[in-house]
């Protein structure tokens, strides 16, 4: 299995860049093959709303983001970290997420995949930060990922060097996802009320509106298609 670690720290060798790849050791352990995506290494613009990914299911910015994407795309196992800035996650893996956006949400672009969220603060915020990023990539309309766990970790002005079980925890938390993904572990009791209301309601009238609107949504509609959710018509 492949896992890959996104790190959106700007500092190459800082505390969320170590805990990133303490867990990827971790799941190479396992067997895992492992790679690294340094964010500020790639160029990567803002989402302009064009919804060109809708009709099409490619956007249309030449940059950076489609490798990324493939990496995501190719991975069993992602790993999402971010430093906290202003109790949220930072602006270079929020843009991510805006770039993956409502077509990954509509395609379940991640789905079945294992996903852990890792987040740095120098005082609070760091738990809540990993549990967005998890949750940022949790869901998707007709199949989800599965979170292996998240860790948050408050450094008080010291490098994660100096925090042993935090690196500890990191390398259990990425030899965890392998783990996961080897017994196909699914995590019945995730988000289970969301998954009824979603299941019972949001569901049927997505894929109808989808199948009703190909003129507009036709990159959606395709992909979901070759990706065996729905049936061609």
């Amino acid at each position: 299995m492949k896992v890959v670690g996104v790190i959106a720290s700007p500092h190459a060798e800082g505390s969320g860049a170590a805990l990133v790849r303490a867990a990827l050791a971790g799941a190479r352990e396992e067997g895992a093959v492992t790679s690294e995506i340094f964010l500020s290494e790639y160029r990567i613009e803002y989402c302009r709303d064009c919804r060109a990914c809708m009709r099409t299911g490619r956007c249309v910015i030449a940059d950076d983001f489609h490798k990324v994407r493939d990496m995501l795309s190719d991975a069993d196992g992602i790993i999402l970290s971010s430093p906290t800035y202003g109790a949220a996650m930072n602006a270079r893996m929020k843009n991510l997420f805006d770039r993956l956006g409502q077509f990954a949400f509509l395609t379940s672009f991640l789905g079945g995949k294992y996903v852990a969220g890792i987040a740095t603060a120098s005082s609070f915020g760091a738990k809540k930060v990993a549990r967005g990023l998890a949750a940022g990539v949790q869901h998707g309309i007709f199949r989800r990922a599965f979170v292996s766990g998240t860790l948050g970790v408050h450094l008080k002005g010291r490098h994660v060097s100096d925090v042993p079980r935090a690196l500890y925890a990191a390398n259990a938390l990425g030899r965890k996802m392998v783990g996961d993904c080897l017994a196909k572990w699914t995590y019945p009791l995730q988000g289970l009320v969301s998954r009824l209301s979603n299941a019972l309601i949001m569901r049927p009238l997505i894929r109808k509106g989808i199948e009703a609107n190909r003129d507009t949504m036709g990159g959606v509609y395709n992909e979901l298609v070759r990706t065996g959710i729905i049936a061609s018509a």
